[in-house]
């Protein structure tokens, strides 16, 4: 399984570490209401907010955790490769 790296906390420190070592412990568990709004976003819009924040230090919805940006985003690119790994085996 691969490993989530907070890469703006590397940028800035030149350490590699996790989104979960980075950020507070209050924000380590998301809400209710955050995890129903990154549910509820399409994968291009959460992709572009996490790029606005990696690349312009600026934020669209300043009420969702870059960590929970991280653990949707890459929930759904497991979910796609399963797809892919899926459809491939059954193509042959």
């Amino acid at each position: 399984m691969a490993n989530i790296l907070d890469l703006q906390h590397f940028r800035e420190t030149g350490e590699i570490k996790s989104p979960a070592e980075v950020e507070t412990g209050e924000n380590s568990i998301p809400d209710l209401e955050e995890v129903a709004t990154v549910m509820i976003m399409s994968s291009d819009e959460l992709f572009v907010e996490l790029l606005a924040r990696v690349e312009y230090n600026e934020s669209l919805r300043k009420n969702i955790s870059t960590s929970t940006l991280i653990q949707e985003l890459t929930n759904r690119a497991l979910h796609m490769e399963l797809l892919c790994e899926v459809a491939k085996k059954q193509s042959i």
